[in-house]
């Protein structure tokens, strides 16, 4: 899944595109791990339990990065409502994109998440008054037609009887959706505020929504028969283990590795020639789908993750293309 950014003070490189490209791998193939413990270990916890610890020992790590980018003073916001609404989206995001990976394949469901630049072009033609020509517009088609493959033709079935429908690709979806918002919005809106601020919010958040959803169901009292799409948004709390409390505590370290990451790829490089790389999430993906859970996509389901990333790397080029 595509995470946060910060903004860290560039380095020298002979050669930045190849830097670049090599921190957006590194980055891709570190936030893959935090799928695939978040996979193991959702069989256990109930999401914000786990986005809740993913967040308290991401703290320290993330303090690290501020002090890296110039101080806590950069924690100061110009825009207190936007900052709200930000995380707000990206707590959305981060839950339905985890809820989705519990109960599909990893593959698809990250190739379904990548289908936020589709939703992006989309929001920036409405908001941002962003012009679209005919070929922006059949790459589109083909990026959300290659979501329909994936689904698969029992899609129309489920949507007919609402009782037998399998929420885990929407809930992909969902969370690109939420997140193409967060990323116009960011264009829009949080052009003055600082990297430092851009991430610490949404950690301070999870922990704050975690704390309030525990509350709330922390007991379990809504974990019926009559839900089991999204039991694992609805399971009891429960104390983690020394090993499960381990793998958080890693999570924690990921989430700051992986944003150093993708900071450092997009402040040495252009974004032109690092962003189609992020799509090497989904080879991965693959990877260890078949490593950890023997999964394999069916071939109209490989047809549909190629559609995606076609459809995607051609409207990031565009967007490149227009503001340079």
């Amino acid at each position: 899944m595509k995470k946060l950014t910060v903004k860290i003070q560039p380095t020298s490189s002979r050669n930045p595109s190849l830097t670049g490209i090599l921190f957006i791998l590194s980055g891709g193939f570190i936030f893959s791990i935090q799928d695939v413990i978040i996979r193991y270990i959702s069989g256990s916890y109930p999401v914000h339990e786990i986005v809740f610890f993913r967040s308290l020992f991401a703290i320290l790590p993330i303090f690290v990065i501020i002090r890296m980018e110039g101080g806590f003073h950069l924690l100061r916001v110009n825009s207190k409502w936007y900052h709200i609404i930000r995380c707000l989206l990206i707590f959305l995001s981060y839950t339905v994109y985890y809820l989705s990976i519990a109960v599909i394949p990893l593959a698809l469901a990250v190739a379904l998440f990548f289908c936020c630049p589709l939703f992006i072009t989309i929001l920036s033609v409405i908001f941002l008054k962003e012009k679209m020509d005919k070929k922006g517009w059949a790459a589109l088609f083909s990026g959300f037609l290659g979501v329909l493959v994936i689904m698969g033709p029992g899609l129309l079935t489920g949507i007919a009887d609402l009782s037998h429908i399998h929420y885990g690709p929407f809930f992909a979806v969902l969370s690109g959706f939420f997140y193409a918002i967060n990323a116009v919005a960011t264009r829009k809106y949080g052009i003055h505020e600082s990297g430092s601020s851009l991430v610490f919010y949404p950690i301070l958040t999870f922990l704050f929504l975690g704390g309030i959803l525990w509350v709330v169901m922390g007991d379990g009292r809504f974990a019926t028969e009559e839900n089991k799409n999204i039991v694992f948004l609805l399971r009891r709390w429960t104390v983690p283990g020394t090993k499960d409390l381990f793998f958080l505590f890693i999570l924690g370290f990921v989430v700051a590795a992986g944003t150093f990451c993708l900071s450092m790829a997009y402040r040495i490089a252009n974004a032109s020639v690092v962003a189609p790389f992020e799509y090497f999430a989904i080879p991965i993906s693959v990877g260890w789908g078949y490593l950890f859970w023997k999964e394999v996509p069916g071939g109209f389901q490989i047809i549909g993750i190629l559609m995606i990333i076609a459809a995607g790397i051609y409207v990031m080029k565009r967007k490149q293309r227009n503001d340079s």
